[in-house]
């Protein structure tokens, strides 16, 4: 019974290998739908506004939500040298776009993003800082919003994220 165990095991944890290094990819968070998906390499084109992908925050923005990162393979700056998990969103914003933010949502060219009024105080009530004001999007600059839930951590927090890693794309989803 052991040994099958221990085999049941290595095959398991080499099947996890296997895909991760094939790029697929598991999202538990309630940002996007629960599910595994397929992430690839970005188009020489870049990134168009409606996809869905996986990028690094900044340093700043890390530092200024140490508390809501996990482990990964994002650089993760003085006092995160292991570095932090990327974010997986749609883009809302691309390259050229005003963004604006205040207290009751944001705005893309003037247009609202559905469910994105930021949050001042996460759910244990401690303070958190929006990315309040207007946003220019410079050249390889991206605004990230997911409207599934208020609490999601993406460019309303963050803001413009610059390093985007790969394209993400679902293979099953429970949604």
């Amino acid at each position: 019974m052991g040994i099958r165990l221990v085999a049941a095991s290595a095959v398991a944890f080499g099947a996890v290998a296997v895909a991760a290094g094939l790029g697929v990819r598991v999202n538990t968070t309630p940002s996007l739908p629960r599910g595994l998906y397929l992430a690839g390499p970005l188009d020489a084109g870049g990134v168009e506004r409606g996809e869905l992908v996986s990028a690094c925050p900044d340093t700043a923005a890390i530092r200024r939500l140490g508390r809501y990162w996990t482990n990964g393979r994002c650089p993760g700056g003085e006092g995160r040298p292991e570095g932090v998990r990327p974010l997986a969103k749609p883009v809302a914003g691309v390259p050229g776009d005003t963004i604006r933010v205040d207290s009751s949502g944001v705005w893309v060219g003037g247009r609202p993003l559905p469910s994105s009024a930021p949050l001042f105080r996460d759910r244990a009530g401690r303070p958190v800082r929006p990315a309040l004001g207007v946003h220019v999007l410079g050249r390889g600059e991206y605004w990230l919003h997911s409207g599934r839930v208020a609490t999601s951590i993406d460019s309303r927090y963050v803001g413009p994220v610059r390093v985007v890693l790969e394209r993400v794309r679902p293979l099953w989803t429970e949604d």
